[in-house]
């Protein structure tokens, strides 16, 4: 597979067999690096809350197998290694606004005592712990799609768009499949975020997404209105004298 990401003294390339449909914000979004909060935050002007949804920790067994662990559990964070790593699988909620913006399913599997610590005994998020430990993660885009990979079901708004990634460092490891509540946030933005009836979330068709007019729709459609009106003088009834 050749690099997501390679750069010279000159030129930066970013590398993906896309699909056709994605558009550019979607890209800038799908090639988050454990920064995908970060991007979110800057798109939609306000902060990126997680809310987790489930957990499930394991010690890893030499022989692969895995033993749930009950937390909170201090001997077993400090005592974790490369040998008898701990395993999270788990589900977190993105949310801006108060609404879910992306669903993110985790498998973590942690190498150190020190990552044990700040992940789940701290409560890091993902990317936030990787700021911490201030190592840019090794990161692998594994798969992207629009619908197949849905959290519920695609609901009225279109298919989900999703995409599947690796992020890496000696002590740490995570697998994750991100899920995007509706591609129409990334045509309306905040107006998408606003937008609630009945205080149930709505997607919104990307035609219905309110554009300011440019000039010149304005200016067609002034055009417009006056040869309408021309056509009615002349052609509409007879008036009285």
């Amino acid at each position: 597979m050749a690099p997501f990401y390679t750069f010279s003294p000159k030129t930066t390339t970013i590398s993906f067999s896309w699909p056709k449909e994605i558009t550019g914000l979607e890209r800038i979004a799908l090639s988050a690096q454990g920064d995908l909060q970060r991007i979110l935050s800057a798109f939609f002007a306000r902060p990126i809350v997680l809310a987790l949804i489930y957990s499930h920790t394991y010690t890893r067994r030499p022989d692969t197998s895995l033993v749930p662990l009950t937390l909170p559990n201090p001997c077993a964070l400090a005592s974790v290694s490369l040998e008898s790593p701990i395993v999270q699988n788990r589900q977190v909620h993105l949310q801006c606004g108060g609404k879910v913006v992306c669903t993110a399913t985790s498998t973590v599997t942690i190498h150190s005592s020190r990552c044990a610590d700040l992940f789940i005994g701290q409560k890091y998020g993902i990317g936030q712990l990787f700021a911490k430990l201030g190592t840019p993660p090794t990161f692998e885009l594994l798969n992207v799609g629009i619908g197949g990979k849905d959290i519920e079901k695609d609901h009225a708004g279109g298919p989900h768009l999703w995409r599947k990634y690796r992020l890496s460092v000696p002590e740490i490891e995570c697998e994750i499949l991100e899920v995007f509540a509706s591609r129409d946030m990334f045509v309306g933005g905040q107006a998408w975020l606003d937008d609630q009836r009945n205080g149930d979330h709505v997607a919104l068709s990307p035609l219905r997404v309110f554009r300011r007019p440019t000039t010149n729709q304005l200016l067609w459609f002034a055009l417009f209105s006056m040869l309408a009106f021309e056509v009615y003088m002349y052609a509409g009834p007879s008036r009285c004298a």
